[in-house]
């Protein structure tokens, strides 16, 4: 099979680079992405020009606006993030046959043993670099090595965009002389322990005894240690090993109505059934999370025998966990919901299945049918009025029973 080789792909502020290449308006200005953190209202994400005029993510939005006048200001755009993770998505499973997506910008592909179909792993890091610039229009940092802790790091030494391979046999030697903060690992509060002692370089870490690591990082340390070796012994996980399908509806004011609450999850819903559907999949799990005004965050989830596939039936299971779940008379700010469990379907009725199982499967068909060539905005279902109040939102619902047109 040959060296192992793994292909990391790291998009630097993956949110503000979908919203760029989604609007190209927005290219060389300086904007943030918006969002509400622990009952704070902060810059998600930033474009380059935002962080080159001391915006970072994190920032609370006051004081970015502050910082930058006329900053621009955008909502999170799921529908988008979900698409681009789509094409990425695309692009690696052409390439590698084992893959891993955080949906967040980072995507790690175990190229190994493919140099017969698509040449040595530079030069296949190289195709799958234009292949998905050409498609997606958006420009990874790239960078190929024997594991995915010293990819990681190299994609980090280059970034915001270009391709680097670190030989096997030389992951310590490359690491030796990087700064300490591209580290996997080093927070906060082992950078200022790393800083007390005069540590800098990576190398510094990697020098150190197991007792001497252990003695200055804590339990962390012998980690650390091997880390900063160059040694990593995790492996790309499989996509259908932990494959699920998220949605979230940030509200832009926390809200206790219940119909907007029920419209928010025939949203999310809607969303993510049809993403799903689209993969050929159902679920045996469904989770709902949320958060209260104050920041407290709960969660239930809903194991089912029988793959869940339609909106209808997964709707009622969502709202079902909601009802059990959320117990306090207290404003919302967020509702999340998560499809996990993920089965193939063949979508052939069971020879017993009622008949109106059969023909509401039919009607989901015709439904996803028309959403997949116009749009989710141009037919929906029930009372999704709470997507008006989404971050983000793009499509203007209102109340009404039954499909909307």
């Amino acid at each position: 099979m040959g060296e192992r080789a793994v292909c990391h792909l790291n998009i630097i502020g993956f949110k503000a680079a979908v919203a760029a290449v989604k609007d190209k308006s927005l290219r060389f200005r300086p904007f943030v992405i918006a969002g509400t953190a622990g009952g704070r209202l902060l810059a998600l994400d930033c474009s380059p020009e935002a962080v080159k005029q001391g915006i970072m993510p994190g920032m609370a939005l006051a004081a970015a606006q502050r910082q930058v006048k006329d900053l621009i200001v955008l909502s999170p755009d799921i529908p988008a993030y979900q698409i681009m993770n789509n094409e990425l998505e695309k692009a690696a499973a052409r390439y590698a046959p084992v893959w891993e997506n955080d949906r967040a910008g980072n995507l790690f592909l175990d190229i190994t043993g493919t140099s017969r179909i698509f040449g040595p792993p530079a030069d296949c890091s190289s195709r799958i670099l234009r292949e998905i610039y050409e498609q997606a229009e958006i420009k990874p940092a790239a960078a190929v090595a024997s594991n995915k802790l010293v990819s990681k790091v190299a994609t980090r030494t280059i970034r915001p965009t270009g391709l680097i391979q670190v030989y096997n046999g030389t992951e310590e030697e490359f690491l030796s002389h990087q700064d300490i903060r591209i580290l996997p690992g080093m927070g906060q509060k082992l950078l200022r322990t790393a800083s007390i002692v005069g540590m800098r370089e990576i190398g510094e870490i990697a020098a150190l005894t197991v007792t001497q690591a252990l003695a200055l990082f804590g339990k962390q340390g012998p980690l650390l240690r091997s880390m900063a070796q160059g040694i990593d012994g995790s492996r790309v996980m499989e996509k259908k090993e932990d494959r699920r399908i998220t949605q979230q509806a940030d509200f832009n004011e926390d809200i206790i109505d219940e119909n907007a609450i029920r419209g928010a999850i025939e949203a999310l819903t809607e969303h993510g059934g049809l993403e799903m559907r689209n993969e050929k999949l159902g679920m045996r799990n469904l989770s709902l999370h949320v958060v209260y005004a104050d920041g407290v965050r709960v969660e239930g989830k809903e194991q089912v025998k029988r793959p869940l596939v339609t909106d209808s039936e997964i709707m009622t299971a969502a709202y079902k966990i909601y009802k059990k779940t959320v117990d306090r008379r207290i404003r919302i700010r967020s509702i999340g919901i998560s499809f996990e469990e993920l089965v193939p379907l063949g979508f052939q009725p069971d020879l017993f299945e009622p008949e109106t199982e059969t023909a509401n499967r039919k009607l989901q068909e015709a439904v996803d049918k028309i959403q997949n060539r116009y749009g989710t905005g141009k037919i929906t279902k029930g009372l999704v009025i709470a997507a008006s109040a989404m971050k983000g939102g793009k499509r203007s619902l209102t109340a009404g029973a039954g499909y909307e047109y």
